[in-house]
């Protein structure tokens, strides 16, 4: 976690969840109880950086600025569910953390994803967000896919809790940037999730300037982008170091929102490789499928496989593209990769685009 900064979050599950995808493509021994250990053991907490993140815990003080933006965007709508949300929080600092089933209403409401002249989101599910959003609560675990929570007050550790109260809205920011930073290690003026702040183009592009002026990041010139990119001060020498090392010819299959693909324009752009997560484009439009991976070779992005896990049946359906099937050591990765998802069989078809 300290390396990656982030880990991005998604409930999709067609082979597995994006968030045990990344860390299994990383850690040898990942078993999606780490994931809940780390929430449990007060190591993590979720919340929004690059999107819906798993964060170190020590940087909860930086996300105070976001909490506080959050907290004033909830503030008339919150009025509406006082009594729901005063429940809540009662229900919490009585019995401890619970699951997101132990508090149910009858009473629906427009919700986040309902369309704003259908009220299907159950109220309870809505103040939940709210208090989340806001920080009030935090998800203590998972159980599948139903969440935990427990008040932010008997959660987070009390010395983080301090330093988070003491920490100035302007430093936090300041340091969700760095940390921004350190998660893409190359990045652009044109990013629009630049800092995790939602700063408008004249904004990013004078936070970058600053920087460079006073060294803190080297601009990067790559041949045939027009674009520059900037890197850390502390990883140009390392940057340049790259240009002549070994590259171990490790194969990884990268989930759609794998922190390499965060931007998808820096991936056409370095790799010249397009990347389009098709899972929303209606199947009539779709090149792929609605979950395809890049298939990672070494330093090369080499095609795309699209994946499908008959959990019930314990199969694995993998199809390849652009020649990824007839690749060996590919083959062989896809086996090892069907094993660590506990499919018993795999099946692996090849097609053209």
């Amino acid at each position: 976690m300290d390396q990656l900064e982030a880990v991005q979050l998604d409930p999709v599950s067609v082979v597995e969840k994006n968030h045990h995808l990344v860390l299994m493509n990383r850690i040898k021994e990942y078993s999606v109880t780490n994931y809940t250990d780390a929430l449990g053991e007060k190591r993590a907490f979720e919340y929004f950086a690059n999107a819906a993140c798993l964060l170190p815990m020590k940087d909860y003080p930086l996300l105070k600025g976001k909490r506080v933006r959050l907290q004033e965007q909830w503030r008339g709508e919150r009025g509406n569910y006082r009594e729901s949300i005063a429940d809540i929080l009662d229900r919490l600092q009585q019995e401890g953390p619970l699951p997101a089933t132990a508090f149910l209403a009858e009473r629906k409401v427009v919700g986040g994803w309902d369309h704003p002249t259908r009220a299907s989101t159950k109220e309870t599910t809505h103040a939940l967000r709210i208090l989340f959003e806001c920080g009030d609560i935090q998800v203590s675990g998972r159980e599948k896919s139903i969440r935990h929570y427990a008040r932010t007050d008997q959660w987070i550790p009390e010395a983080i809790q301090k330093e988070a109260d003491m920490i100035s809205i302007e430093e936090a920011d300041a340091l969700l940037m760095d940390k921004y930073l350190r998660a893409y290690r190359l990045f652009d003026a044109r990013d629009p999730r630049l800092g995790w702040q939602k700063l408008n183009a004249q904004a990013r592009k004078e936070t970058l300037a600053e920087r460079k002026r006073k060294r803190e990041l080297f601009e990067v010139q790559i041949e045939g982008v027009d674009r520059p990119y900037y890197v850390l001060e502390a990883d140009a020498e390392q940057l340049v170091a790259c240009e002549h090392a070994d590259v171990h010819e490790h194969v990884r299959f990268l989930s759609p929102l794998d922190n390499l693909l965060w931007r998808r324009e820096r991936v056409e752009e370095l790799f010249d490789f397009f990347y389009r997560w098709e899972i929303y484009v209606p199947k009539t439009k779709r090149m792929y499928g609605p979950y395809t991976m890049p298939v990672l070779v070494g330093d090369t992005l080499i095609g795309k496989v699209d994946p499908y896990f008959d959990r019930a049946n314990g199969r694995l359906y993998m199809t390849t593209y652009e020649g990824v099937g007839e690749n060996d050591m590919v083959v062989s990765a896809l086996e090892k990769f069907a094993q660590s998802l506990g499919a018993r069989e795999l099946t692996i078809t090849t097609a053209e685009r």
